[in-house]
């Protein structure tokens, strides 16, 4: 686990819920889960953003370096105004 992940909840055999602080605007942020998840699995991750089966690709900036990448976005922050996707 990275220093800026935190885990909330009660210790279960139920997957944890984990957050990220976002590197844009420093609040909270959730995984990113691609493929089809049963309404079970989806109840055991209550911080999930729940993508589909649609993997792509997206290029963004780098925030820290300006530099551009491709890649799959594994992270999205949840405010609306913000909406930012990083790996």
């Amino acid at each position: 686990m990275n220093p800026d992940e935190t885990i909330s909840g009660p210790k279960s055999k139920t997957k944890r819920a984990v957050s990220r602080k976002c590197p844009v605007c420093g609040n909270e942020a959730w995984r990113i889960a691609y493929g089809m998840i049963l309404p079970s699995a989806r109840e055991e991750m209550p911080k999930t953003e729940f993508a589909g089966c649609v993997i792509v690709q997206e290029v963004r900036i780098y925030p820290a370096t300006g530099k551009t990448e491709i890649g799959t976005p594994e992270w999205a922050y949840q405010n609306p105004e913000c909406r930012h996707r990083w790996w």
